[in-house]
């Protein structure tokens, strides 16, 4: 590795030997004077333990006989407080039984005699340190640490001796789930240890380690510099490989970021590391690519985060979802074109939770598989009984997420769900999101397609905000194409503003796709987008989502109350 100073020659190898012969030390500092390790040495197994309590030691070597304690007894202490130190005795033949006893018991790796052979001793050192390395590296000339490593690190002094002005930063890589399904458990880890920055991009991170086969965590180092933490951070990003390869397919790759400073008093490695994901967290729940700072309040924010996924664990048993309807009106028939359903969820012990809080925890511990499906066969069954014999009629939509998408079992589940309620497959639309194409869009095409054979709908929610080109649509086997709302509320402020979506409806209906305008809360964007010819139109200035026990009566007051026409709504109200 190539040396550089900061916090990354903390972790350089370090070698302690511990002898009460002046003479012998002398001899091992000549001895090593050309070696690429940094030497220590200690008179004494209390100058050794005062040593290691200061700085992160990789090997140690030591005397058997001292007059305070054996050599053996030394490095049995230092299994306890550097477990992954490597441990070795170097002293006489006399004390070679006893020393045997020590390895049996695990304390000494290696004994080594006295006299010595000098190339014999420097290989077996090189080979000790070789041992250490494989400890706490993943990859060695990436300089790419595991987590008990960072930990042990931070947890000693040398972190906090250093100046103040450093970070521990915390970095997600998004849509994991897609690729341990392509790559397996081990074909992930792989693919993040090749994704890791190089030792000599690393830059400002002076460390960085890889976390439980998902995060990266560095240590950030800004003393000699003049960045603050964000720049820094984003120097980090920027050695992170864009658009890597994973077989044979280009994947585009984001993070979350989160980070929390280091002060002269924080001497708990785990809870610097526990703060930092706290703020990663912040920052993917936000889903606004920017880099979060720890705060103390998000301790209290996790706390409600761990009542809510106990509550979510039996929510669905308890019976505590409901479903509310949006209705969607149909500018050219001035009819009822369908309904969104959306989930509400009152838990027994916290009350009424948004989905905006809730929907992001089912997602991360996988209970939106089961929560979807239940929402999926819940609108069903709704909407047969207030369309029971209609084979073209309204149609109900439903939000389907990356997770259930990415669910070996989503096809079977949903054929499963239409073969057991009477209604046509065409009058079931499943709304997805414009990110989901981001990670491995090959194969969630592929899905999609499976989905159409069915003969249900498809359709993209939020189109706007993510990564829409004309290529990336032409390739969606999609029905329809919601254009979001953060286009229709301000639209009506700017000539720019009018065109860019006039331009997203022509879009849509070029490549066949019908439009839906979402968000609408007055009378003249419904002009407006009249005008510019969109298909349906969905938002306050119909209605909110109401219960199911509303939605009959509300619809039948929207389509008489807007003027929008004469037509009343047939429906069983039953």
């Amino acid at each position: 590795m190539v040396e550089r100073p900061g916090l990354q020659a903390m972790i350089e190898p370090v070698v302690l030997f511990v002898d009460d012969e002046p003479a012998i030390l002398r001899a091992i500092k000549r001895l090593f004077r050309q070696s690429p390790f940094r030497i220590l040495t200690a008179d004494g197994s209390t100058d050794a333990l005062l040593i290691l309590q200061e700085t992160p030691v990789s090997v140690v070597v030591s005397d058997y006989s001292m007059p305070d304690r054996t050599g053996a007894e030394l490095l049995a202490m230092v299994r306890e407080i550097c477990p992954g130190t490597v441990r070795m005795i170097l002293s006489g033949n006399n004390d070679q039984e006893a020393t045997i006893d020590a390895i049996n018991q695990g304390a000494v790796s290696r004994f080594l005699t006295k006299p010595w052979d000098d190339h014999s001793l420097l290989r077996e050192i090189d080979a000790a340190v070789k041992i250490w390395q494989s400890r706490i590296y993943i990859d060695t000339h990436k300089a790419l640490l595991n987590q008990a490593a960072l930990i042990r690190f931070m947890d000693s002094t040398q972190l906090r001796q250093t100046p103040t002005r450093s970070v521990v930063v915390v970095i997600a890589v998004r849509n994991l789930e897609g690729l341990q399904q392509n790559l397996g458990v081990e074909g992930l880890f792989r693919f993040l240890t090749v994704l890791a920055p190089t030792y000599e991009h690393l830059v400002e991170c002076q460390m960085l380690a890889l976390l439980d086969n998902q995060h990266f965590c560095g240590i950030l180092d800004l003393s000699d510099t003049d960045h603050n933490a964000s720049s820094a951070i984003q120097l980090l990003l920027n050695a992170f490989p864009a658009n890597p390869v994973v077989n044979q397919q280009e994947h585009r790759i984001e993070y979350d970021v989160g980070y929390v400073e280091v002060g002269p008093h924080d001497a708990d490695g785990l809870r610097l590391v526990r703060n930092a994901q706290l703020a990663m967290q912040n920052a993917r729940n936000e889903q606004s690519n920017t880099v979060v700072v720890y705060d103390e309040r998000m301790n209290a924010t996790r706390g409600r985060q761990s009542k809510l996924e106990a509550g979510l664990n039996s929510a669905l048993r308890k019976e505590e979802f409901t479903l509310y309807y949006q209705p969607k009106i149909a500018l050219s028939t001035h009819s009822l074109h369908g309904a969104e359903a959306l989930i509400r969820w009152n838990s027994e012990g916290i009350g009424g939770v948004s989905p905006t809080e809730f929907i992001p925890l089912t997602e991360r511990s996988g209970l939106i598989i089961d929560i979807g499906e239940w929402v999926i066969n819940e609108a069903i069954l709704q909407w047969t009984t207030w369309f029971p014999d209609s084979l073209s009629g309204p149609a109900i939509s439903v939000n389907i997420s990356p997770r259930q998408l990415k669910d070996p079992k989503f096809l079977q589940r949903l054929e499963s769900t239409l073969h057991t309620h009477p209604i046509q497959p065409s009058l079931l639309e499943l709304e997805i999101t414009e990110s989901m194409m981001v990670d491995d869009m090959d194969r969630i095409v592929e899905v999609l397609k499976e989905v159409r054979n069915l003969g249900v709908k498809l359709s993209i929610d939020d189109f706007g905000t993510g990564y829409s080109s004309l290529s990336y649509l032409s390739r969606l086997p999609v029905d329809t194409i919601k254009i979001d709302r953060s286009f229709i509320l301000p639209m009506l402020e700017s000539t720019e503003k009018l065109t860019l979506v006039r331009n997203l409806i022509t879009l849509g209906h070029d490549l066949g796709m019908q439009l839906v305008a979402e968000g609408v809360e007055n009378r003249e964007q419904l002009d407006v987008l009249g005008e510019f010819g969109c298909d349906v139109i969905q938002g306050y200035y119909f209605s909110p989502p109401v219960a199911a026990a509303e939605f009959i009566a509300e619809t039948s007051n929207i389509l008489t109350q807007r003027t929008l026409g004469n037509c009343l709504l047939s429906a069983n109200s039953g």
